[in-house]
């Protein structure tokens, strides 16, 4: 983010141009660059960006690279992120929370709905806001909603790295308290996907799967752009498909921790667009990204979009 900073020194004002630059997770670095105690012009901002993307060059401090992302494609989720954050730094706090409580909502029944879950998004919302138990839902549908909450509101808080502990808990909490017999254990049987082509590794080969992608996130997690690391995650993990049961939940929900780690929007998969996010799934199940990246990123870009604040101009 690039912005003009106002110093004052004794009765004077002095302006400068700061970015803060990423150079890991939670790790920023700000540049600034003096533009004078006269307050900058239009023309004098793009002149000085110019000078701030030379200091960066110069310092050598790296920018977030792309695998499958054009730069194109970086820069509009970039400052629709800085659109997002701006205008939610001037809600109130009340709207903040019903802003996130609203997504907890959305999330927790697109994700278990595309698991098969039959609550709609109404029953949802009166299980999850209201405390209210519907008539004629099944136990295990309630569950996973009371779930799908727990969840999110743990991912929160979790400081932790990423590791078997951490998917074993998200995935004992997504499956709690409903028909999963191993809920929360990385499996030590072979299992089958129903509708898919994918055949998931045999059992003896999870925990040697898992620890290449924990290798693989430390390896790029300071260096690979944050959504990019995301969805790599959840493709990773959905073709691991470690668990008995909620391995999608489970991806999902993982990958949207790390999103929030690296101060990014969280998003869901709409269940009404599960055909094209299991198409674009197989294709990575596969070895090929560019689709499964591209539809990941319409979906949080239409997502942030949905919020209807003022963008700022690329």
């Amino acid at each position: 983010m690039t912005y003009v900073e106002t110093i004052k020194k004794g009765k004077k004002e002095y302006y400068y141009l700061t970015k803060n630059l990423r150079i890991g997770i939670n790790k920023w670095k700000k540049i600034r660059v003096y533009i004078g105690d006269k307050k900058p012009t239009k023309s004098d901002i793009k002149k000085f960006v110019e000078e701030i993307d030379r200091k960066i060059e110069s310092e050598g401090l790296k920018k977030s690279n792309y695998s499958f992302l054009s730069v194109k494609d970086a820069k509009t989720l970039q400052v629709l992120k800085e659109s997002y954050e701006d205008w939610l730094k001037q809600t109130s706090e009340s709207l903040r929370r019903k802003l996130y409580d609203d997504f907890v909502i959305r999330f927790t029944y697109n994700t278990n709905a595309i698991e098969g879950n039959r609550l709609t998004l109404r029953q949802t919302a009166l299980i999850l806001k209201d405390k209210v138990i519907p008539s004629g839902i099944r136990a295990s549908d309630y569950h996973e909603a009371i779930n799908g909450k727990e969840c999110l509101e743990f991912l929160k808080s979790y400081k932790g790295g990423l590791n078997d502990k951490l998917l074993e808990k998200v995935n004992g909490v997504l499956t709690k308290n409903t028909d999963v017999v191993h809920s929360g254990r990385i499996r030590f049987f072979d299992v089958k996907i129903e509708g898919s082509t994918h055949i998931p590794p045999k059992h003896d080969e999870v925990r040697k799967h898992l620890l290449n992608m924990y290798k693989w996130y430390s390896a790029n997690k300071n260096s690979l752009h944050p959504f990019e690391l995301a969805t790599m995650i959840h493709a990773k993990l959905t073709w691991i498909h470690p668990f008995e049961d909620g391995n999608g939940r489970t991806a999902r929900a993982i990958m949207n921790w790390i999103l929030i780690n690296n101060d990014y929007p969280m998003f869901f998969i709409p269940f009404e667009k599960r055909e094209e996010y299991y198409l674009v799934l197989e294709e990575a199940d596969k070895s090929d990204y560019k689709n499964y990246v591209a539809k990941m990123l319409q979906l949080i870009i239409e997502q942030i979009r949905s919020y209807g604040h003022k963008e700022k101009k690329e």
